[in-house]
């Protein structure tokens, strides 16, 4: 009976383990900028892909000395290239109106952000290879937000995707939960090793 309880607790020793290293590699990759590259925006009616690259810095950073791809948080400010992906190819056949401009608190509703200064901006036109582009040099570290508009009436259905230039984004539970899900994972791996153990000393009791 010693061994049969040996050989269910390695088993799941592994299964823990394994799935372990699979949620840590899928936290660490989630939270490296340069291999998030899964930047998907999604709305009510459209779903976009968002990449930025930015322009390395020349001051002798060894750091950013080549472009790197990024999601919506940047490293620092200065030129971006921003680029829109069309998962929904009825969007290539729309006009589309391209807007990346300052966020600034609004002082009447607190906790959310208003439109300030136009940063960049690109006119109505159609993106038939379903790829869209804008460019952005971005003045200091802050809150901005690229403003896609589809449609060349009032009524343009607007895509707004936040941007943090050298801020850190706002502090979200969800950004802990594969931490957490690892840690009930080593709760519960050592609470069924205890649970194996009481039941092997109460069957076979120790005779002193």
């Amino acid at each position: 009976m010693k061994k049969s309880n040996f050989v269910r607790l390695m088993f799941v020793c592994l299964l823990l383990n394994a799935g372990l290293k699979e949620v840590l590699a899928d936290a660490q990759d989630k939270y490296d900028p340069k291999k998030n590259l899964t930047c998907l925006i999604t709305t009510d009616f459209y779903i976009v892909h968002l990449t930025t690259y930015q322009e390395p810095k020349k001051d002798g950073d060894s750091k950013r000395n080549k472009f790197e791809p990024y999601c919506q948080e940047l490293p620092g400010d200065g030129l971006t290239y921003l680029a829109i992906d069309f998962i929904d190819r009825d969007l290539r056949q729309m006009p589309v109106e391209m807007r990346v401009v300052e966020a600034l608190p609004n002082p009447d509703v607190e906790g959310e952000m208003k439109d300030g200064a136009t940063i960049a901006h690109e006119p109505v036109k159609q993106y038939n290879t379903g790829v869209a582009q804008i460019q952005a040099d971005f003045p200091k570290p802050g809150q901005y937000t690229l403003i896609v508009s589809v449609g060349d009436d009032m009524f343009a259905d607007k895509i707004r995707i936040p941007l943090w230039v050298g801020v850190s984004s706002p502090f979200k539970w969800t950004s802990f939960l594969p931490y957490l899900i690892a840690f009930l994972a080593v709760v519960v791996g050592y609470g069924l090793y205890r649970f194996f153990l009481f039941m092997h000393n109460r069957k076979h009791p120790r005779k002193d």
